[in-house]
């Protein structure tokens, strides 16, 4: 196969005035070309960044570092990230740093490690303690992914001994700069605003402002959709929860009867989505006593008689019958008395506070098809059929007073069509054979570049193409053995027929009439450069020397 290949080259008719040498040096660039590129694309994936999207690094510095350090290096056209090779990641970053170049972060909490000067005032540290405050902020806030970088500003209350204070609460305003292409949602936003606000005691999310490099306020547009995203999320999941609960439960019940994938269960729940808040005060039925006051007062107006004194301070002496009978007799002296009551009556009290999940279930639609081909199906009677429909409401809980509909069908499925066995796969799509396969075959071109390409071309270029002496004619030697007059003129002058003979044709080697140590010196410099040229030009000049000595006998 090799040698057919070789000989259709060879036979290859090439256009114009360019010989095989020259398109093959030009498919050789071709293909070595083709298998660096291959390789460099290849090994692409060794390279990783010298630093994260977050960090701000000098780039001129940074490539200066590293065309100095003879530091391999390559710039993502899309992000601008500077990237290295994993095994020179390590060198390259204490290379930066021995020339004092490192990301440009924000100031954290390095700004409490400096030295105070002597007499500095409160001012000073409460604003250095809020510059690093801010710094840490908003390198937690460049931690997330779609956002390169943020500056943090915040407004901190001084803190007050008094109860009654009128100065406002502390606040907050992050600025964002987001990736290329990159958005932040709700849930996003509010981890901002709760990393903020979780971080300076006493702020309210409300206090914290979010706003993006075009200038559009992310924060309001999740405050206001804060609460009814939340309930209409809620309420979402409720009406899904109710869905699949129907629909699990009447599953359970039919699988059984019918067996699995026999039937099909289709539930629309109609859910009130509306947020209710109600209070409601109920009174008992009959009053009860809640304070009583009772007051009674007794005055008797007779007057006192007789001389106060010892006998009056005597106990009194009981009186006999006839005397108590005779005092019984007359009537007592006038009496005043006034009795007072007051009552206070309330009646009993029921307060409830009734806030409702944010849904209410309305009306409830359950369709149940039974397949008409089963066996299980087509032994049933209208009575077992009545009764599947009448546990069939039972496990969806339907409600008639509420309205809820439940259509039971038996119906024929149509048989759907079998898809196709997928093919086992094949050996040669296992991915490690692929990754063995790719690089087996960089190496056979790289092989075949070398045997077919490189290879002949030095051989070429090295070989010296040798010319079989050629028979000098008769004609030639008779003219050669008669002197003429421009032989005898000058001695070193060649015969005719040596000077058309391929050895008198070589430019390097020295005339005929050489002496002999030069010869020798010439033979020496063949024999340490071209072997193969020294034995055909000691063959040439034995052959000229035996035709030499043939003539001058």
């Amino acid at each position: 196969m090799l040698n057919k290949l070789t000989t259709r080259l060879r036979t290859f008719a090439l256009p114009g005035n360019m010989n095989k040498t020259q398109w093959l040096m030009g498919a050789g660039g071709l293909v070595l070309t083709g298998a660096i590129v291959l390789s460099l694309w290849r090994n692409d994936q060794g390279y990783v960044a010298l630093y994260g999207q977050a960090e701000n690094i000098p780039v001129a510095q940074v490539v200066e570092v590293l065309g100095a350090e003879n530091i391999a290096y390559r710039v993502n056209p899309v992000s601008g990230d500077i990237l290295v090779t994993e095994k020179t990641l390590a060198r390259a970053r204490m290379a930066l740093a021995a020339k004092g170049i490192s990301a440009t972060l924000p100031d954290g909490y390095e700004l409490m490690d400096k030295e105070e000067m002597l007499g500095s005032s409160q001012f000073i540290q409460n604003v250095r303690y809020k510059r690093s405050l801010e710094g840490e902020l908003a390198r937690s806030v460049m931690a997330l992914n779609a956002v390169e970088r943020a500056r943090v500003h915040l407004g901190l209350s001084d803190a007050s001994s008094f109860v009654l204070n009128n100065r406002p609460e502390s606040s907050a305003s992050v600025l964002v700069q987001l990736a290329p292409g990159r958005q932040l949602d709700d849930a996003q936003i509010a981890a901002i605003i709760q990393l903020v606000t979780g971080s300076v005691p006493g702020m309210k999310p409300a206090s914290v402002s979010v706003v993006d490099s075009s200038g559009n306020l992310l924060s309001e547009a999740f405050a206001a959709s804060q609460g009814n995203a939340m309930q209409s999320r809620a309420s979402l999941d409720a009406v899904q929860r109710i869905r699949n609960e129907t629909t699990h439960n009447i599953a359970v019940l039919l699988t059984p009867l019918v067996g699995n994938g026999n039937f099909r269960i289709s539930v629309a729940p109609q859910v009130d989505l509306s947020h209710i808040e109600e209070t409601q005060e109920r009174l008992g039925e009959q009053p009860k006593i809640r304070e009583e006051n009772l007051s009674e007062e007794n005055t008797s107006r007779e007057l006192a008689l007789g001389i106060p004194g010892s006998l009056s301070n005597r106990p009194v002496t009981p009186a006999a019958e006839g005397s108590a009978a005779q005092n019984t007799t007359n009537p007592a002296g006038p009496v005043a008395s006034r009795s007072n009551a007051q009552r206070s009556y309330a009646f009993d009290r029921d307060i409830r506070h009734i806030r409702h999940p944010g849904w209410r279930l309305e009306k409830l639609q359950v369709a149940v098809v039974l397949n008409q081909g089963a066996v299980a199906t087509q032994a049933l009677t209208p009575e077992q059929l009545a009764d599947i429909t009448r546990m069939v409401e039972q496990a969806a809980g339907l409600n008639a007073t509420r309205g809820d509909v439940l259509s039971l069908s038996v119906l024929a499925f149509s048989d759907a069509p079998s898809l196709p066995d997928l093919p086992a796969e094949k050996w040669w799509q296992d991915r490690a054979i692929q990754f063995w396969g790719q690089n087996a075959g960089l190496l056979l071109l790289a092989l075949l570049v070398l045997l077919f390409g490189l290879r002949p071309l030095v051989r070429r270029f090295t070989t010296v193409k040798t010319v079989p002496a050629q028979p000098v004619p008769a004609e030639l030697l008779t003219e050669a053995q008669s002197p003429s007059p421009q032989a005898e003129g000058n001695e070193d002058t060649p015969p005719k027929a040596l000077a058309n003979s391929p050895f008198q044709q070589e430019e390097n080697l020295p005339p005929m009439s050489s002496g002999l140590e030069t010869k020798v010196e010439f033979l020496q410099t063949l024999a340490s450069n071209e072997t193969d040229r020294m034995a055909e030009v000691m063959k040439q000049w034995i052959s000229s020397h035996e035709r030499n000595s043939e003539k001058e006998q």
